[in-house]
């Protein structure tokens, strides 16, 4: 591999560069690593942004320590540095994205976007966007898909995550928080719609048609809020309701698996079992005893 970009990949050790996917095109290059670098101090030459997923080790910029977080987008200007600080108490695996973004390649989006080549980030750290994400899957699939057989596509891609990471880093503070009150309300609405229509045969794209998200982002951000995925959310809902039911004898365990939202009464069994421990049978007759029609 050879390019614009060896000053930096030739500072990562064989061994951690071997298990990190790579997309590289002239202007930009993604890494997708496995493990941090601990204790060496990274230059960068280019404009440089970490995509953090999980909450990262504390680091050092020059003479100063961060501690960055779950969420953030951190930039960092040519000509600065940065060292992983070594910790012994984090054994999770990392999850973030480094971005490495062409100086001039930069400088020349941001005139067109700001009228200026004077690039001055208003901050350190910032919250990443659901559109940053975007645009970044779509130029992972098509070097996956298609390598460089087509630069203009994967020019005008890297132009939109130039762009977009001008407005992610630059972006006015007031929007993201008003973004996460709105995040907020669409979470608390689709649950309500789950709550009101459990017992149908409702689907993500019934969802998000309500509370006017995409799926794939409403999927993330639902489980961001609530830790749980909405299938999980809404079987959750179900089986209480079941539960609840399943203390009225006036109702067999089929009707209740109907008046709940399951398939039939198999797929409700197998459910209740996941969730709750025993069978919807035997969760009955340690209620009322074995003289319970089933």
């Amino acid at each position: 591999m050879s390019g614009h970009f060896d000053y930096f990949i030739q500072n990562i050790s064989q061994d951690i560069h071997s298990r990190t996917k790579t997309y590289l095109s002239p202007n930009l290059v993604i890494f997708e690593p496995e493990s941090y670098i601990f204790g060496q101090k990274a230059f960068f030459e280019d404009y440089h942004f970490l995509l953090l997923y999980s909450t990262p080790p504390l680091a050092k910029m020059g003479k100063n320590q961060y501690q960055f977080r779950k969420g953030g987008l951190v930039c960092f200007e040519p000509g600065t540095d940065l060292t992983v600080l070594p910790a012994s108490n984090h054994r999770h695996p990392p999850k973030y994205l480094d971005i490495t973004v062409k100086k001039e390649f930069f400088q020349q989006v941001a005139s067109e976007v700001s009228r200026t080549d004077q690039i001055n980030f208003k901050r350190i750290e910032s919250a990443f966007s659901y559109r940053l994400v975007e645009v970044i899957s779509s130029f992972k699939n098509e070097m996956l898909l298609y390598g460089k057989s087509c630069p203009l596509m994967v020019d005008s891609i890297a132009t939109q995550i130039a762009v977009q990471l001008l407005r992610d880093v630059n972006g006015d503070i007031s929007v993201g928080r008003a973004t996460i009150l709105k995040d907020q309300q669409a979470i608390k609405n689709a649950i309500d719609y789950m709550q009101s229509y459990y017992n149908c045969s409702i689907t993500i794209t019934d969802i998000c048609q309500t509370v006017y998200l995409s799926p794939n982002y409403f999927i993330r951000c639902f489980k961001e809020h609530t830790g749980k995925t909405p299938y999980q959310y809404l079987m959750e809902i179900r089986i209480k309701n079941a539960q609840r039911m399943l203390k009225n004898p006036d109702y067999l365990v089929g009707e209740i698996a109907t008046l709940c939202g399951f398939v039939n009464s198999g797929h409700f069994a197998t459910l209740f079992k996941r969730y709750v421990g025993i069978p919807p049978t035997d969760y009955r007759k340690k209620i009322f005893g074995s003289n319970i029609p089933e």
